[in-house]
């Protein structure tokens, strides 16, 4: 499929299951959104008592809500990631599924994706080491660590986007979850961060702009009279435009992967020779191995 044929397939899944994905982004999203809330009041409350005893006691809280709601976070991201990528996936291949199917069908992978970001994640500070140390040398070594970062920005691209779809849908491990993102994304590296790119432009023009609209208008007319009003003026926004935005863009990310699979492994080859079952169930039932 073309770019544009691609966001058209993308936005479709989108509008014929929006309940389901709606569904994934708030069950993952609202318990974080109320940790945020709490923090807020925590720190108005602090504020107001000053140098009172109690203050002392509020800070722990909110410090340990802080650390508890870091690793919460990156739970609860990896879940609704794993969630989305196998609901999108099922629905692609022929299947229909509830919200609870897709938090049932996705097992363990999330913890396993947890696990596949952080390696890719490795992976590209380690690439970045030698370039940092080649732009140290002046002129021509400049020139190298431009170019070297920019490789580096697509690769890095490729990487964190492709690693969610074959955790989830081939069921592999850590590292080699990592090495297959890699060899199916780099026929197509340019292609691939150009396509990125635009999904990047889109978040810009869908959440964090708005958001950040919203905010300064909050501002401009009430000032900082009250910070916890704000906070959930603000968090609000962020909620709601997430999890409208959230599906359309790991819909793209999913449909680009099986866009790759059939460009180079003739995926759609495969799913007519296996016609005679009722559903694929789902992309590790089939051959991985990246060929041209």
């Amino acid at each position: 499929m073309s770019l544009a044929e691609l966001f058209d397939r993308s936005f479709r899944l989108y509008r014929r299951y929006f309940g389901v994905f709606l569904g994934i982004v708030l069950v993952t999203q609202l318990p974080l959104y109320l940790l945020q809330i709490f923090l807020a009041a925590v720190s108005g409350i602090s504020a107001d008592l000053g140098g009172a005893v109690f203050t002392d006691r509020m800070e722990g809280t909110a410090a340990a809500a802080t650390i508890v709601g870091g690793i919460l976070g990156v739970i609860l991201t990896q879940v609704g990631a794993a969630a989305l990528t196998k609901a999108i996936s099922d629905t692609y291949l022929g299947r229909t599924i509830s919200l609870r199917e897709a938090f049932n069908r996705i097992g363990g992978t999330w913890f396993t994706l947890i696990f596949a970001s952080i390696v890719a994640g490795l992976v590209i500070m380690g690439l970045a080491v030698p370039l940092f140390f080649v732009s140290l040398i002046p002129c021509i070594g400049r020139l190298v660590a431009i170019g070297g970062f920019v490789y580096l920005a697509a690769v890095g691209s490729v990487l964190i986007s492709l690693v969610p779809p074959v955790v989830v849908l081939e069921k592999r491990g850590v590292v080699d979850s990592v090495k297959r993102a890699w060899a199916l994304g780099k026929h197509r590296l340019w292609w691939v961060f150009g396509y990125l790119l635009l999904l990047g432009l889109l978040s810009l023009l869908v959440i964090d702009g708005p958001s950040a609209l919203l905010v300064f208008l909050f501002e401009t007319v009430l000032g900082e009279a009250n910070t916890l009003l704000q906070t959930v003026v603000q968090q609000t926004a962020n909620l709601m435009l997430t999890a409208v935005f959230q599906p359309i863009r790991l819909a793209a990310i999913t449909l680009m992967y099986f866009d790759l699979r059939i460009r180079f492994e003739g995926f759609d080859l495969m799913v007519l020779a296996s016609a005679n079952q009722t559903v694929l169930d789902d992309a590790s039932d089939l051959t991985t191995r990246t060929v041209l």
